[in-house]
């Protein structure tokens, strides 16, 4: 194994017997020691007398996950903070993980992500306003993400692909699992033209919780988080107000807005509230502090159509 599978592999064992809060700054100190890419059984003393914890308690923990990352499939690649292509707009601890595992182009992570989010019981009209949002936003120079849930993100995907775009997908399982089983086919798709990426290690086991961080992760990592279509108290709802509290910029669509069916706009009624999928490209760039790239007549035009 490389250093940073060997980092890796040490840094689930101490997730494996020990809280996460506990484990960070131990790994901080391990690594500045220049401990952490060492197999963890030579240093395993070191590690449990920090803990307080018998050090056989971690050899088992190591050599029970250690078959996972030698077995790892060679395509994966772990990124660190210290890797090129790490996402820099991860700024907050409770939202990232120390590692990351990434199939496809990594340099990907490098680009402008706008999330594409949504419920996963679209109407038509949802499905084809993800289809054309994607558009907008690949033409504007923008990565489409997702989490390759069914609905939305499924059609904002595929119209990425469809597009001769890359997209990436931010899983909730790890590489060798699907979630949805039904979009394995997708996930392999978008693993060969653009990226799959995931928190989780090859040990991992699925867990509902999983979910969560995943869609906490696609907030992090994201320049602007869009709403397409979701209920009240839906995934996609409450993704966005993570986003929102890590101040990530949010758009929301007016027929959302406008359905008096719905309570969950108006939260985000002082956001960011577009009128048709074709401005959000553009609408994008400004928040997320890109360049324009639009004509300053047509760019004056479209502002009247945004509300």
């Amino acid at each position: 194994m490389n250093d940073i599978q060997h980092q890796a592999l040490n840094w689930e064992t101490l997730l494996a017997v020990a809280d996460e809060d506990l484990a960070w700054p131990l790994f901080d100190e391990a690594h500045a020691l220049g401990l952490t890419s060492d197999p963890l059984l030579l240093h395993s003393a070191f590690y449990a007398e920090r803990l307080g914890l018998d050090s056989s308690l971690l050899g088992d923990a190591y050599l029970a996950l250690r078959p996972f990352y030698e077995e790892m499939d060679e395509n994966i690649v772990i990124l660190d903070a210290e890797s090129e292509h790490w996402p820099r707009l991860i700024t907050t601890r409770s939202y990232r993980s120390r590692y990351l595992y990434a199939q496809g182009d990594t340099a990907l992570l490098s680009s402008p992500m706008a999330s594409l989010i949504g419920t996963r019981t679209p109407t038509v009209e949802g499905r084809a306003c993800a289809a054309k949002s994607a558009r907008s936003l690949i033409k504007a120079g923008f990565v489409v993400l997702g989490g390759l849930s069914g609905g939305i993100e499924a059609a904002a995907h595929r119209a990425a692909l469809n597009e001769g775009a890359p997209t990436i997908a931010v899983i909730a399982t790890t590489h060798n699992a699907c979630y949805p089983l039904s979009h394995m086919e997708l996930q392999q798709e978008i693993a060969r033209r653009g990226l799959v990426v995931s928190r989780f290690g090859p040990a991992a086991k699925n867990e509902k919780v999983h979910l969560l961080l995943r869609n906490r992760l696609m907030s992090a990592i994201s320049s602007v988080v869009v709403v397409v279509e979701d209920r009240d108290g839906g995934t996609a709802v409450r993704q966005a107000t993570w986003a929102g509290e890590i101040g990530k910029p949010i758009i929301l669509f007016r027929h959302s807005l406008d359905d008096p069916a719905l309570s969950w706009p108006k939260q985000f009624e002082k956001g960011t509230v577009v009128k048709r999928a074709q401005d959000l490209g553009r609408v994008a760039r400004r928040l997320s502090g890109l360049k324009s790239e639009v004509k300053k007549d047509e760019s004056r035009l479209a502002q009247l159509d945004l509300f």
